[in-house]
């Protein structure tokens, strides 16, 4: 009895200190990370939808709205320009976004496999994610340029005809994909390979054991375990594609004739080089909403997806 009481005494001895009720803690400890997404999220958001849903103008340096209700949201109807963004930009993701995962997932595995150049190709892998955007367009430039690019320096060395790779509208949007892809492949290389150091080795050597190919352990056992990571890396690559910027209007600035202008780039026009600042916020706000909901019907498929999973293994 004795030893029964002891604990119960020192448990009422820990709750009567000030300051020792976790609920309180736990409240104070998160204010912080509520302040700064009061600040930084929820409050610009706010002023984000207001302008979307005002006349805006700018009198004596200072912004005048006035209500003007879904306006600027109709406007949206009937500007093509708007149009060609968004369908440029969902052209973009459908191509960027698979590639990365498939180049990403194959170089981590690949990499995994190796034995004497895992860090050496580990560390290599990784340096075009980290460098920043304007780095990475200088060097796209000295490949891609006309005039000094190396690329076309080897085609005429090679008695071939050079290209202007970004003068050209096909050529500008595959040389802005090509970018995209080189830049962000080694973060999703780095998402999935975390996730592959992670799987337990028992397992894969359990398949083999069974009987299991080199490519039935990876098909049937590895990938479906990888299947969270892959899918934090699609939503990832998903919003990065939605406002990919730097790049694209460091080497082609929407051009040539519009042909790269991302929703990003024209967001931008409308805002900084029209003043529309009603008609940008309400592009904002389209844009917000329609990467809300792809990733609300990821999540939703994934949810899906487990529960038929789970009611095929109970039947």
């Amino acid at each position: 009895m004795a030893a029964d009481a002891t604990p119960s005494r020192r448990a009422r001895r820990r709750a009567a200190r000030p300051g020792g009720d976790p609920t309180l803690f736990r409240v104070v400890s998160i204010l912080p990370f509520v302040g700064f997404l009061l600040t930084f999220a929820i409050y610009p958001l706010v002023q984000l939808v207001r302008t979307a849903l005002s006349d805006v103008a700018l009198v004596d340096g200072l912004f005048s709205y006035s209500f003007d209700g879904l306006a600027n949201f109709a406007a949206l109807g009937g500007d093509g320009r708007a149009h060609y963004s968004f369908l440029i930009t969902a052209a973009f993701i459908a191509v960027t976004v698979p590639v990365t995962l498939v180049l990403g997932a194959a170089l981590a595995i690949l990499v995994d496999r190796s034995v004497v150049f895992a860090r050496v190709a580990h560390n290599i892998l990784l340096w075009p994610a980290v460098i920043t955007p304007v780095v990475v367009s200088v060097i796209w430039f000295l490949i891609l340029s006309p005039n000094v690019g190396v690329l076309n320096k080897v085609l005429g060395s090679l008695q071939l005809p050079t290209q202007g790779w970004l003068a050209h509208s096909l050529g500008a949007i595959g040389s802005i994909m090509l970018v995209d892809i080189w830049h962000w492949t080694p973060l999703v290389f780095l998402l999935l390979y975390s996730a592959l150091k992670g799987i337990d080795g028992e397992l894969l050597e359990a398949a083999r054991v069974d009987g299991a190919s080199e490519w039935q352990v990876y098909t049937r056992v590895v990938l479906p375990l990888l299947r969270p990571a892959i899918l934090a890396a699609a939503l990832i690559r998903l919003t990065m594609g939605a406002k990919a910027f730097d790049e694209m209007y460091l080497l082609t600035k929407g051009g040539p004739d519009g042909a790269t202008t991302l929703v990003s780039l024209y967001i931008r026009e409308v805002f900084f080089d029209h003043l529309e600042l009603g008609y940008g916020a309400a592009l904002s706000v389209v844009v917000i909403l329609a990467v809300g909901v792809a990733l609300g019907l990821a999540l939703l498929g994934r949810k899906l997806g487990k529960l038929a999973t789970g009611g095929v293994s109970n039947a």
